[in-house]
């Protein structure tokens, strides 16, 4: 007897198993690494965290001037739920850290806190550009109470700009309260707050998607700014893709900019750079079915509707551009694609086209005075 039946004439329904939908992969798993209060744990094994207190019970708590404690607490206070904390003795051996990483493919997003050194900082973005589907989330330069002085930011930025943008830097600090501190004397620490600005990534993408900027959104945990910038000093540094953290009247501390270190417009925004490797990264994980199946016709039509169904489900939710599924993407896969020298080697090439939204970064009002019969504009 096989699988399917038939006993007498007629017409029969035969349901077979077909490839499933694209389930859209991780974006809010982070990697921190730094050292850690415990002498005793091994060094460039990454260890999975899914609280503060796992953390603390494992690495030990906090032990000035180490930056990776406050930016592990950081993280999981403003919306993280899950971690990689890769200890190091020596940041010579960075690159075994960044090896170890290699093999753990649900991370998205790589901070170095307190580390701002570009040649420390531009190993994490090259790793993060050769893995695809994540991003270096990167302190700015340590300032000083009412510091004004931009130019090592500047600096900084300027040697971490690549083509494609997978790094983010982040400026100023921010002001904490004091956790080693006695509870009847409360002070302030200044801590990097790459921690906290990757748990406020991991929110964001909770509650809105990965397509949705990170930024315009509340650092919970940070009291102050050791330095509070105005729109023209936020304006020159917004140039250089550096991403402020800013204080208005009677407010907490935002992140106030969504910018990749990138030279190229396609790339500069960092929500684009992430959609993409969320995109990316999805189809690599559900499009494994189609390995080792005959590559034909019948193979690319099957693709073809299956990424055309996830990418509808992507432009649903509100992260293409476009009044049709049609103006916010296209699926092509074809003979012009895979002619026979291709199909010989065992490829199949699939050519999908994007229009990401981009966030409404400058708000233009027009201020109308109306007097009955006339209108006065002031833009």
């Amino acid at each position: 007897m096989t699988d399917f039946e038939t006993l007498a004439p007629g017409v029969y329904l035969n349901e077979i198993e077909a490839a499933g939908p694209i389930a859209g992969a991780g974006t809010s798993t982070a990697a921190l690494i730094g050292t850690v209060a415990n002498d005793s744990a091994v060094p460039n094994v990454p260890v999975r965290v899914t609280n503060w207190t796992q953390y603390t019970e494992e690495f030990g708590a906090f032990k000035k001037p180490l930056s990776l404690p406050y930016a592990v607490r950081g993280f999981f206070e403003n919306g993280g739920t899950l971690a990689y904390i890769v200890p190091v003795t020596d940041m010579t051996k960075l690159s075994d850290a960044l090896e170890a990483l290699t093999h753990q493919l649900d991370v998205s997003i790589v901070c170095l806190p307190g580390e701002t050194d570009p040649a420390l900082q531009s190993p994490v973005i090259g790793h993060c550009e050769s893995m695809g589907d994540r991003v270096a989330v990167l302190d700015g330069a340590g300032n000083a109470d009412n510091d004004a002085d931009t130019a090592p930011v500047e600096a900084q930025a300027g040697s971490l700009m690549t083509e494609r943008g997978f790094g983010a830097l982040y400026w100023p600090w921010i002001r904490i309260n004091d956790p080693e501190a006695p509870a009847n004397s409360p002070e302030k620490v200044t801590v990097a707050p790459s921690g906290h600005v990757a748990g406020v990534m991991a929110r964001s993408d909770n509650q809105r998607g990965v397509h949705k900027a990170p930024a315009n959104e509340v650092v919970r945990g940070a009291l102050e700014l050791p330095y509070n910038l105005n729109d023209t000093e936020q304006g020159a540094l917004n140039k250089l893709n550096i991403n402020a953290l800013r204080t208005f009247p009677g407010g907490p501390p935002l992140v106030w900019g969504a910018r990749a270190l990138s030279k190229t417009t396609a790339w500069q925004y960092l929500n684009v750079r992430r959609l993409v490797a969320y995109i990316s990264d999805s189809l690599l994980q559900g499009l494994r079915w189609a390995v080792f199946q005959p590559n034909n016709t019948a193979l690319w039509k099957a693709l073809e509707r299956t990424v055309t169904e996830f990418l509808t489900r992507v432009w649903q939710s509100g992260a293409l551009f476009g009044h049709t599924a049609a103006e916010a993407f296209y699926v092509k896969i074809d003979e012009e694609l895979n002619p026979d020298p291709v199909r010989e080697l065992g490829n199949v090439f699939i050519e999908i086209g994007l229009a990401p939204t981009r966030p409404a970064e400058h708000i233009v009002i027009r201020l109308g005075l109306w007097s009955g019969g006339g209108r006065v504009s002031e833009a």
